[in-house]
């Protein structure tokens, strides 16, 4: 097939180089160069990196809908669409300059419409997701499945870990799908299911709210990670949470395992209960508990929840909040 490949984020790029291996891509559709970093230096998508090393042309529009956009896609007359983890609303017109618009979405379609389908379903503490594709339609990731792909997701599985394990399924189910079109052997059929919603994260969604569940704190820890990543405080320094082990309710034979078992009782969450045979240890809700196996302090790299502890000298009864103060 003769394709246009839309897409600017790290989750297209395996997609990107399985579609041109197969496929002739025309022209590679990915997000102008933005400032990052210290020095404000210009920064290419991760998909235009991928299109540079495979010497395919690029168009990089401020807006793809724009009259002059719309020319340069009839001009090439392509028969079909890739769209993945692209930033931008694609119009109806635009659309309807091919007979394949396709969309690769990491979720269960409808489950997971929107921006951070990954995060959220790891968030949410489920146990299955996968990759849907799509005919595009105008609204958000509603229109008639191609394909689905579905995988498990384990119980310490970060959001990033997902993420590219996701990513190299889609770009396995995108050529699958474009081989059923090619065939007429796939017909799109309309999602089914009460859909769910995936707004994009921000820093302020990662702060630990340690009077949760300590399942819910993991999955919060776990879905935040790498990006925009959980956060709490201690003596008024924010200190980033990476990595967790969630150890439930605080009975049998993990209180025996504590030094001060006889403060679990009292003890508030946010509080450390241990910080040397289990490692450091936070009290969550529901008389249940955490370990943090990998915390980064700010200015710091990051570094597992035994070196915190020394570096920092934290003890039993230390105490982590939701606020500076």
């Amino acid at each position: 097939m003769e394709l246009i490949f839309i897409g600017s984020a790290d989750f297209a790029v395996p997609s990107l180089y399985t579609v041109a291996e197969e496929h002739e891509v025309e022209l590679v559709i990915t997000q102008p160069d933005r400032p990052s970093g210290r020095g404000m230096e210009p920064s290419r998508t991760p998909v235009k990196k991928g299109a540079v090393e495979l010497d395919l042309p690029i168009f990089q529009p401020g807006n793809v809908n724009s009259e002059n956009s719309l020319e340069k896609i009839r001009e090439i007359d392509p028969e079909g669409f890739i769209v993945a983890a692209y930033g931008q609303k694609i119009s109806s017109e635009l659309l309807d300059l091919v007979n394949w618009p396709v969309n690769i979405h990491g979720s269960l379609l409808p489950k997971y419409r929107g921006a951070a389908p990954i995060n959220w379903a790891v968030i949410n503490g489920k146990r299955e997701t996968g990759v849907t594709t799509i005919i595009m339609d105008e609204n958000l990731d509603s229109g008639p499945v191609l394909l689905k792909e579905k995988t498990t997701i384990e119980k310490n599985e970060t959001a990033g870990d997902l993420h590219d394990r996701l990513a190299d399924m889609a770009g396995e189910l995108v050529l699958e799908t474009l081989d059923g079109l090619k065939k007429g052997a796939l017909e799109p059929t309309p999602q089914k299911g009460e859909p769910s919603f995936a707004p994009k994260l921000s820093k302020d969604d990662g702060l630990i709210d340690w009077n949760s569940s300590s399942t819910t704190v993991h999955d919060i820890i776990r879905g935040m990670y790498p990006w925009p990543g959980a956060y709490t405080y201690y003596q008024g320094e924010k200190i980033s949470i990476c990595r967790s082990r969630d150890l439930g309710k605080l009975e049998g034979e993990l209180v025996d395992r504590l030094p001060l078992k006889e403060y679990v009782d009292n003890s508030a969450p946010g509080n450390i209960i241990d910080s040397g045979s289990l490692g450091l240890v936070v009290k969550c809700g529901e008389n249940s508990a955490v370990r943090l196996v990998r915390v980064q302090p700010p200015s710091r790299c990051e570094m597992s929840g035994t070196d915190f502890v020394n570096g920092y000298h934290l003890d039993v009864g230390d105490h982590f909040s939701e606020s500076k103060s």
